[in-house]
């Protein structure tokens, strides 16, 4: 979203632009702004009092394994931060540390067992 917003800032700069451009970049610039400020809510406030981190992680808004998490999409897009392979989808951690080749450097990974409590079924018992 970024990285089309800044395309279409710098044609509008340069001149080369329609009216319908600018309204869209408006647009998208206000949207912006608006995640911006709401990441940066959720940090301050985690960072001021334990209790509201566990309270937005009952809420499912944001905990220690999401990266970012504003329930726009389904747990499977989740972005995680993969010690190993970096920015990834909860989807890709778990088919990664399921891999029989993949299984020593995921053991232990609390990352990839939270991933794991929230993507697999619960088992009867």
């Amino acid at each position: 979203m970024f990285m089309e917003s800044n395309t279409r800032m710098k044609q509008i700069m340069k001149g080369d632009f329609r009216l319908d451009q600018i309204s869209a970049a408006q647009r998208e610039f206000e949207g912006q702004i608006k995640l911006i400020n709401a990441v940066v809510s959720a940090f301050g406030i985690a960072a001021k009092n334990k209790r509201a981190l566990v309270g937005l992680d009952r809420m499912n808004l944001m905990d220690d394994s999401t990266a970012i998490d504003l329930l726009l999409g389904f747990p499977d897009d989740d972005k995680v931060k993969c010690p190993d392979r970096g920015l990834i989808p909860r989807a890709e951690c778990l088919d990664h540390s399921g891999d029989p080749k993949h299984c020593d450097e995921c053991d232990g990974c609390e990352i990839g067992k939270a991933t794991k409590d929230k993507l697999l079924p619960k088992k009867s018992s």
